[in-house]
């Protein structure tokens, strides 16, 4: 592990800056940027690898920091003028540790392989043209709870790597795997090709059936549209089944991440219902 001394906006606190704000030097770099304990606890756990970390120089790391960083091993540990590191924070106490983690590709492989393995049936959790990084990561922190085989986004989408979709997450992100997909037809193709084709439910509030009402105990694929428009029309045409929440008050429809955890929890419930395990198979590589 290589240590550097960092003291003024050079190259390496850019460095940091750039992929915390911006997806292009995310993508381009095979780096992102997190902040906080349970987002660096759950990259260790996951097996995820620091290309970086950057702790304030002149202040006494307390002894989960020490912990962190001698497990995580990181290419460069980075001690920063304690002003700039916390620059670089989103928050009023910033976290002692900032990370760069090397992203992953690997989403779609890994999340087959979970769903062969897991002691459930199948479950999907897809998100068509999510905008918000927060709802997103809001949605992915559900669909941990409540075991999904991983999460696929389809369309124009928020970045998975976002910080706000990190935090949201609450590093669950580096526990479930995901993947993008280029739309409805991709994202089809990749459910269809599953050894347990699932059962590809869509949820609109005009959907011809009451969630509850499905089978839902099988291999399932859940598809929540844009916090905004809904499914898109080739997920509607494509879905086995469009179903809705029943809701009861003034608002026509439900928040995006509120309907997904509905929903995840309706099938999660069938399934304790029927006495089958709930246990995901560990994403872990």
């Amino acid at each position: 592990m290589k240590t550097v001394r960092t003291y003024a906006r050079d190259a390496d606190f850019q460095r940091f800056e750039a992929l915390k704000r911006s997806r292009e030097k995310r993508a381009k770099q095979g780096l992102a940027f997190l902040e906080g304990v349970q987002m660096v606890e759950q990259a260790l756990r996951g097996g995820w690898h620091f290309s970086a970390m950057a702790v304030a120089e002149g202040k006494r790391l307390s002894g989960w920091a020490e912990d962190m960083i001698r497990k995580a091993a990181p290419d460069t540990l980075y001690r920063m003028d304690a002003a700039l590191h916390a620059e670089l924070s989103d928050r009023e106490n910033p976290c002692e540790i900032l990370g760069l983690i090397e992203t992953r590709t690997d989403g779609l492989e890994r999340m087959a392989a979970r769903a062969e393995q897991a002691a459930c049936p199948p479950f999907f959790a897809v998100f068509d043209r999510p905008a918000s990084p927060g709802n997103l990561g809001t949605f992915i922190r559900s669909a941990d709870a409540f075991s999904a085989s991983g999460v696929l986004v389809t369309g124009h989408a928020a970045d998975f790597y976002d910080p706000q979709c990190i935090r949201a997450s609450v590093g669950t992100l580096f526990s479930l795997p995901f993947g993008a997909l280029s739309g409805a037809e991709e994202g089809v193709s990749f459910l269809r090709g599953r050894p347990c084709r699932p059962l590809i439910v869509g949820t609109s509030a005009h959907g011809e059936a009451n969630l509850s009402d499905l089978d839902l105990t099988g291999p399932v694929a859940l598809i929540v549209g844009n916090e905004t428009f809904g499914l898109s029309q080739a997920w509607k045409d494509k879905c086995d089944v469009l179903a809705r929440i029943p809701i009861f008050g003034a608002a026509s429809s439900l928040n995006a991440g509120s309907a997904a955890t509905v929903c995840f929890y309706e099938i999660c419930r069938q399934r304790l219902a029927k006495g089958l395990s709930t246990a995901g198979a560990p994403s872990r590589p």
